[in-house]
């Protein structure tokens, strides 16, 4: 298990143990505060013996689930625009790398309070994100697998990592990785038909608007749009950054403190990148994963090569999939005109 991950159940296990032991917990959402403000709170608090804590709603919520505190998950739900709930797919191979803090698979755990969850949450906003691997190539089973429990917003991730890890992905995988894409957008073509479809993430494709100018120049936005925020209040550019201390842009009580860095995250998209300018993509990755390059190659504008062959595929079958669509429904219209 990565360090990342045993860092994260570490501090949910803090988290659950807060939750059991205080005699009553107070959630509130900081936004709209500023440093100064956010360091007159505590101060308050402090003088009256209150513990305060910053922990990301994600964290917070599963430390609910374990200490049983139904309360906190409604209030999440009410609260949250959007949520990621992270299942791998089928149980053995969600077991292989999602286990919980005795070593075990989490499937079974997580399964009823993901299905419970989404069931409160009406029409709000959620995905169900896995990660595939080497270790499931034929992740459209997983797809489908999790599809077929109820889920119909739903989202596959491939792996990124060492290559030297007996999971990772290579290029020797692209032509199954290719046909499980296509796979994909066939098999959505069809429950559509039959009115049992979903939505895939990576196939959310404007034909018609194409993107924007703006998310052109910003691409994903990491760092400059978004930063994750650690259960200690340190900024980080993205996820993927966390506990690399080289990107630490600041704190939430100083705000940025590397505005330098940021400004390198700004200047990431496919303008700045030779090797996009002739990829007929570009525009709707606008240059890809800054952390996908920076660990691929060294640097925030290096090209992730792979990510780059796999993004191009899933945008061909989208486009498959949305211009299949038109049509279906142009001879829907001409069938209802006659």
């Amino acid at each position: 298990m990565s360090t990342v991950i045993e860092a994260k159940q570490q501090h949910i296990d803090v988290i659950t143990e807060q939750l059991k032991n205080s005699v009553s917990t107070v959630l509130v959402d900081y936004r709209g505060l500023t440093v100064a403000e956010m360091t007159e709170l505590r101060k308050q608090l402090r003088e009256a013996n209150i513990e305060f804590k910053v922990y990301k709603n994600t964290m917070t919520r599963r430390a609910a689930e374990k200490a049983e505190l139904t309360e906190i998950n409604e209030f999440l739900n009410k609260e949250m625009y959007n949520v990621v709930l992270s299942l791998d797919g089928r149980k053995e191979i969600h077991a292989r790398l999602r286990r919980t803090v005795n070593g075990k698979g989490s499937y079974d755990y997580i399964l009823p309070k993901f299905q419970k969850f989404v069931e409160g949450r009406g029409d709000k906003e959620y995905y169900v994100r896995g990660t595939y691997t080497g270790n499931n190539v034929d992740f459209t089973n997983d797809i489908f697998h999790v599809a077929n429990l109820g889920f119909d917003k739903l989202s596959m991730e491939p792996v990124i990592c060492d290559p030297s890890e007996p999971y990772a992905l290579t290029e020797k995988h692209l032509p199954a990785l290719y046909r499980q894409y296509e796979i994909l957008a066939e098999e959505m073509l069809k429950r559509g038909e039959e009115g049992n479809d979903f939505t895939f993430y990576h196939y959310m494709l404007d034909l018609s608007e194409g993107p924007c100018i703006q998310k052109r120049i910003s691409g994903c936005g990491s760092g400059t749009e978004y930063m994750a925020v650690t259960p200690w209040g340190e900024l980080f550019p993205c996820h993927q950054f966390v506990g690399d201390e080289e990107f630490s842009l600041g704190n939430i009580w100083d705000g940025v403190t590397k505005p330098e860095l940021q400004s390198q995250f700004k200047e990431v998209n496919c303008y700045s990148k030779p090797e996009c300018q002739d990829c007929w993509a570009k525009l709707y990755c606008s240059g890809g994963c800054p952390a996908n390059s920076l660990h691929a190659t060294g640097s925030l504008k290096g090209n992730y090569e792979f990510s780059c062959d796999l993004f191009r595929k899933r945008v061909e079958c989208s486009m498959m999939v949305k211009v299949a669509e038109s049509i279906r429904e142009m001879e829907a219209e001409a069938m209802a005109a006659e």
